[in-house]
């Protein structure tokens, strides 16, 4: 059968990714309440507790600030804005490594709920995922078997590295259920978690096995590749705007630094040779947040052919600017850029944590050459 080859070049209006008053409103909103809750001494001291986040902080991001609810239809409880205002959020979370589990929990579990086949089965599930009660957990490149028992579903495997997954009280992950391939939601409540050592410390992973934990089939065979296919779509964008995120504060970061830094009584920012690592820094960081925007906003538009290379795309770009800037962050902050004490060490363990996770820029660049056909 003849490859498909989609479509290379951007296809929305560049409108999508303007700036608006109403996303500025919103990142204010957000950076407001990392400057208040999120310095990294406060990430740092959550990320060190027993759950890897703060609880307080997980409330306020949704009883407050509703971050859960942005992207949710409003006949499903929330407040129907599009995934290009959700991934103003994402930049900040990521910009300030909140350890809360807003990609698995807040939009990619959400998400799944939110295009489940029937909508008042998961309908108190939803509602405790909006307010924050309830966290999920997902695993979308896993697959665990459900089987009949008891006169209820259960499920039967190992889910491996769940990122959240400690600290989840529902995993949404794929499973076989007979011939048929299935999206399932497990509950987790009695189940005892393996931790494991982590690269990232703001995102803690667990082994959980399954057997026997009451499941149930969110979306059937016949619709779970196209959810599927949506889930992880959703997932590369968000991870992506983090990564833009990320790329910016250290950006800022950097250049704070080495205009306060002096050296044969000259800031070292003045120097030639700092300028043009600063200006490539710059540049990633200008690359990635419109990669990044347009990958969220493109996925609000109903029948993009381009929404797949727009996401791919924004997935090699972003993990590659961020990446490249953790380390020219502690390169150019010196000596104590080396210490683990400085912050610029977490957000390189995040980069490397989330190409393990995820798969990374190299990943993400196979795709494209498969989406182009080339």
């Amino acid at each position: 059968m003849a490859q498909q080859i989609r479509t290379i070049q951007p296809e929305a209006d560049p409108s999508i990714i303007l700036p608006s008053e109403e996303r500025e409103e919103l990142r204010a909103v957000i950076t407001g309440f990392v400057d208040r809750h999120a310095s990294h001494e406060a990430v740092r001291e959550s990320a060190d507790s027993k759950p890897g986040y703060s609880p307080s902080r997980w409330a306020t991001l949704n009883d407050e600030l509703q971050i859960a609810a942005l992207a949710v239809p409003e006949e499903l409880g929330g407040h129907g804005f599009g995934f290009g205002d959700l991934g103003v959020v994402l930049e900040e979370a990521g910009a300030a490594l909140l350890p809360e589990p807003i990609l698995a929990s807040a939009v990619v579990g959400c998400q799944a709920l939110v295009r489940a086949d029937d909508a008042t089965a998961v309908e108190e599930l939803l509602a405790g995922v909006l307010g924050g009660q309830t966290v999920l957990a997902t695993a979308l490149d896993q697959t665990v078997a459900l089987e009949s028992a008891d006169g209820g579903t259960v499920a039967r495997g190992l889910a491996e590295g769940v990122l959240w997954g400690a600290a989840a009280d529902h995993l949404v992950v794929v499973a076989t259920s007979g011939a048929d391939t299935v999206l399932a939601v497990i509950d987790l409540a009695d189940l005892t978690p393996s931790p494991r050592e982590v690269v990232d410390l703001t995102r803690r992973r667990a082994d959980l096995p399954l057997e026997g934990a009451p499941a149930r089939v969110l979306v059937g065979p016949g619709r779970a590749a196209q959810v599927l296919g949506e889930l992880r779509l959703i997932q590369s964008a968000s991870l992506a705007a983090e990564h833009a995120g990320i790329a910016s504060r250290l950006v800022d970061a950097t250049v704070e630094y080495v205009q306060q830094r002096q050296q044969f009584g000259r800031a070292i920012g003045s120097y030639q040779a700092i300028k043009h690592r600063l200006a490539d820094m710059l540049v990633d960081r200008e690359r990635s947040r419109a990669a990044a925007l347009y990958a969220m906003a493109v996925l609000d538009e109903e029948g993009a052919e381009d929404a797949e290379m727009a996401v791919a795309v924004a997935s090699a770009v972003c993990a590659d600017a961020a990446t490249r800037n953790a380390y020219e962050t502690i390169q150019l902050h010196g000596g104590i850029g080396f210490t683990w004490e400085h912050s610029a060490h977490y957000y390189l363990r995040r980069m490397l944590g989330d190409e393990g996770a995820f798969g990374g820029g190299r990943a993400a660049r196979r795709e494209i050459a498969d989406l182009a056909g080339v």
